[in-house]
């Protein structure tokens, strides 16, 4: 047998040096120029990208942590020799990356024999006798491609796993060149929109098992966005249909090392789910793309009509498609098609998206129906209409959709008692006789409603102008003398001391915060946990995040909260430092600065988080114990407390009339938008 080729020189350039760190350009040709012990360049200005990484990690320069780092050389380094590989490359690596999962994730492939090729060939024959996941694919590796094995045990080790580098090669899909699973794409948000809309995390809560289908299941993606969201608790099992056989192997394998075993999935090649499929708990999909000279809309509808017939009470279903059929204007045989199939109160919410969130198709415009069963419902003869074609989908917008089609989904919602900023409530009626276009402007409500509506926005108007009046008059009891005065124009240069030294001394206690888990925390709790979103946030967050003190005693039981006076820091995305008021969990990447009782005269709380990020040279990348401060006198620490103190007490005070302002203004463009508020007329 021919011995496989030592692996090809993969280099990178200054901008993927660049891109690897998360820096700017201009900062690579620093460390270039200057005397850093940076790497020679070996051709042409091109370096080795293992060479680079352990320059970055051994040097603390760059903005991402070692391990990602090393996921990053390694992707890249994927990349490079993909141009030099014949053949499919994301099937060959992923095939690579399930065999290591089948086999032992901590043990490496190349570990056997001289030929690493011929040793996964084998392994692969004993692993998948029947080859209905990577047999073939392996089989495939050309000859010379041995030091695919070796480059594949690399991306496994950068720190992830093996599920995590297949869903890091998966994201990275476009670098590796054309083929189908670049095609199969769509956007995280979407994505995630998908799955909120599903119903699976309500259902989880409930129910120990649930079985996800998707009836055109592309590379998966919708699958196992559905599982991730379902915990630990909820063991799902998988129903698909995929009539690629390179895509539906791909799935089979991207479930495989995420640890489910054979008999928990059935993905099928073939066009559809078979008809005596069992009825799903969760189903979401996308109906396959047809360029627009080809679509039929008939065979459309009816392909969302199958899909809804599948769904018990309780289920929803929710399948992406062309928004020009789901939602526009059609002629008048797919108009009635359609018109049948909100008749049939099995649709419980459209959407319509904005172009761009299925990258391959940059102007393909899609839109969302929601599908479940409302014939014995209180909501039978209503859909929510959402159109949201004109903004970009947001993490925000995401999270505002999702919220405003649940709330109207769940038991006890009350139309009066819930404001809605994006879906509109319509009646069946309105848009099938006669059948016309599902956006557009809003159907009128009964008037029973709209003057509830009415009335509910004039009385929170007013009652937020009254709440504004008062804080004027108020204004000069209650807005305290914030003492500037004590300033004074001085030359003088004060002494200042590094955090790490500080810490060193015992002048200053630094700890790390908890790495804490989701599926521990509620909504209601003893111990409020704060990380790095929560710091950098001005107003007190509607979805805090709580521990129960029994849960957080047995979950974490070396783990400290933290103390009344405790400064909580963290660098990212910028850095901040707030006061605690203790009894909190300070969750990782947040960091405790507390001071120890007989250095309370030199540092108060308020001081040290004032004067730790008040310098204006923050460098990025620098570690907080880098970070130096002023050395004040026990005076000045005092005086400067009691201007931050009243500073705080006036910023307090203006927060809480911009918040008042704010919800009165968006009340109001509310109302003027519907048409349940007007502008009155000038009175002379």
């Amino acid at each position: 047998m021919t011995a496989p080729l030592l692996r090809p020189v993969a280099l990178i350039s200054k901008a993927g040096i660049a891109e690897m760190a998360a820096v700017k350009p201009s900062a690579v040709n620093h460390w270039v120029s200057r005397d850093l012990g940076f790497p020679e360049p070996v051709d042409g200005g091109l370096y080795h990208p293992r060479e680079v990484t352990d320059w970055l990690i051994g040097t603390g320069h760059g903005k991402r942590e070692p391990g990602r780092l090393r996921e990053q050389s390694a992707l890249y380094t994927l990349a490079s020799l993909a141009a030099q590989y014949d053949g499919d490359f994301v099937a060959a690596v992923t095939a690579l990356i399930c065999l290591r999962q089948l086999k032992d994730e901590n043990s490496r492939l190349d570990e056997e024999g001289d030929d690493p090729l011929a040793s996964v060939r084998f392994q692969a024959a004993g692993l998948d006798p029947e080859d209905e996941l990577l047999l073939g694919e392996i089989r495939a590796i050309p000859h010379y491609a041995g030091w695919l094995v070796s480059a594949v045990d690399d991306l496994v080790e950068s720190g992830y796993g093996c599920k995590g580098a297949f869903e890091r090669v998966l994201a990275s899909r476009a670098k590796f060149g054309k083929s189908e699973v670049v095609v199969a794409a769509l956007t995280p948000a979407l994505i995630r929109l998908i799955t909120e809309l599903s119903g699976a995390r309500e259902l989880a809560q409930h129910a120990s098992e649930l079985m996800i289908a998707d009836p055109n299941a592309r590379d998966g993606s919708l699958l196992v966005a559905v599982a991730d969201v379902l915990g630990e608790d909820t063991e799902p099992r998988f129903a698909g249909a995929e009539a690629d056989p390179r895509l539906a192997r791909l799935v089979r394998r991207r479930l495989a090392v995420r640890g489910v075993q054979a008999e928990g999935w059935d993905i099928l090649i073939r066009p559809n789910l078979p008809e005596d499929a069992e009825a799903p708990d969760v189903l979401v999909t996308q109906l396959a793309y047809q360029p627009g000279e080809n679509r039929d809309a008939c065979a459309v509808i009816n392909a969302v009509g199958e899909i809804g017939v599948r769904l018990g009470h309780g289920r929803f279903g929710v399948v992406l498609g062309p928004a020009e059929i789901l939602t526009d204007d059609l002629p008048a045989g797919p108009a009635k098609d359609r018109a049948k199939l909100l008749e049939d109160d099995m649709v419980e919410a459209i959407i319509r998206l904005p172009s761009g969130l299925v990258p391959h198709l940059s102007r393909y415009p899609t839109a969302l129906w929601v599908l479940t069963q409302a014939r014995h419902t209180r909501w039978k003869g209503h859909i929510l209409t959402i159109d949201v074609s004109d903004r970009d989908l947001t993490h925000d917008l995401v999270d505002a959709i999702a919220d405003e089609v649940i709330t109207w989904r769940r038991e006890g919602y009350k139309p009066y008692a819930h404001g809605r900023t994006l879906a509109v409530d319509k009646e069946v009626r309105d848009l099938v006789d006669p059948p016309r276009p599902l956006m557009g402007g809003a159907v009128r409500s009964g008037d029973r409603e709209r003057k509830a509506a009415a009335n509910s926005r004039l009385t929170k108007v007013t009652q937020r102008g009254a709440e504004l009046d008062q804080m004027a008059r108020d204004a000069s009891t209650v807005r305290r003398h914030v003492p500037s005065e004590m300033l004074v124009a001085a030359d003088r240069h004060p002494s200042t001391e590094s955090i790490g030294r500080l810490v060193s001394a015992g002048r200053l206690i630094l700890r790390s915060g908890i790495r804490v888990k989701s599926r521990y925390l509620t909504a209601a709790g003893t111990h409020r946990v704060l990380g790095s979103a929560d710091i950098q946030s001005e107003l007190p967050s509607a979805a805090a995040r709580w521990f129960d003190r029994a849960t957080f005693i047995s979950t974490h039981p070396r783990a400290r909260l933290t103390e009344p006076g405790d400064v909580l820091v963290t660098l990212t995305p910028k850095c901040i430092a707030i006061v605690d008021s203790g009894f909190s969990v300070a969750e990782f990447p947040v960091r405790v600065l507390r001071i120890p009782e007989r250095e309370r005269r030199y540092f108060r709380p308020r001081v040290l988080a004032a004067l730790l990020f008040g310098e204006g040279k923050v460098r990025s990348g620098q570690a907080l114990e880098d970070y130096r401060i002023p050395l004040l006198s026990d005076d000045e620490v005092a005086r400067l407390d009691e201007l931050l103190a009243q500073a705080e007490a006036r910023r307090v005070l203006a927060l809480r009339e911009v918040c008042k302002l704010d919800e009165m203004l968006q009340v109001a463009l509310q109302g003027l938008i519907d048409g349940t508020l007007s502008l009155a007329d000038n009175e002379e």
